[in-house]
């Protein structure tokens, strides 16, 4: 089978991306930041060979996928499904596995990610790893991958709090599934986490916060 690397993104509308950065810096050049750390994601990803490209989008509307359509054409889109974030995906992830082996995912809060990082998650899978985990310094995960479908590690964790990968080691401990962890990495959720971001990745991103920070002075 073909490897897959899937994009989990929103689209980016005005008050439902970066909201904690939003607090301090208003909701429009929130979404401003977000549509630059979801281009440069989708560059990140396309610098990533031999693999098919998906874009897992929400909400699942019509106007979602225009608009997704038109930001990624090169993308395969798939609608993402479920309540929270754990059953969106464990869907997305049942869905590709059916086509596609290994499966990684990468979500757009990290645009200035390595492309090394993310071929290391495919190396480790294709040597044997069941699952592959890149944890962020915020205690979720930026990555994750597999080589068949574990809906265990969806299932019964604290989402969106810093005890994400945590919880998520445990339950491949407890499968008794061979896991490896990546290099651990940022998130961009919070002002300070925008100085952060690591040259020559993201440019449109550091670009963004560049001019945000010289308004500021």
């Amino acid at each position: 089978m073909k490897a897959c690397l899937v994009v989990i993104a929103k689209q980016p509308e005005s008050g439902k991306v970066k909201t904690r950065i939003a607090a301090a810096i208003g909701d429009d050049r929130a979404t401003d930041l977000y549509r630059c750390a979801l281009q440069d994601t989708l560059h990140l990803a396309r610098s990533i060979e031999h693999v098919q490209h998906v874009l897992s989008y929400a909400p699942p509307t019509d106007d979602g996928r225009r608009y997704f359509a038109h930001v990624a054409a090169d993308f395969t889109l798939l609608p993402q499904q479920g309540t929270n974030l754990g059953e969106r995906l464990n869907r997305t992830f049942s869905r590709l596995l059916a086509s596609y082996s290994p499966v990684v995912a990468i979500g757009s809060d990290s645009p200035d990610l390595p492309a090394q990082v993310i071929d290391c998650a495919f190396s480790v899978l294709d040597a044997g790893a069941d699952v592959c985990l890149g944890p962020a310094d915020d205690g979720g995960y930026y990555l994750i991958g597999m080589r068949a479908m574990q809906p265990t590690l969806f299932n019964d964790i604290d989402w969106s709090t810093e005890v994400v990968t945590v919880q998520t080691r445990q339950r491949a401990v407890d499968a008794n599934l061979r896991l490896t962890e990546l290099t651990s990495w940022h998130d961009l959720d919070t002002v300070s986490d925008l100085q952060s971001l690591r040259a020559p990745g993201a440019p449109l991103t550091r670009a963004f916060v560049a001019a945000l920070n010289e308004g500021e002075r």
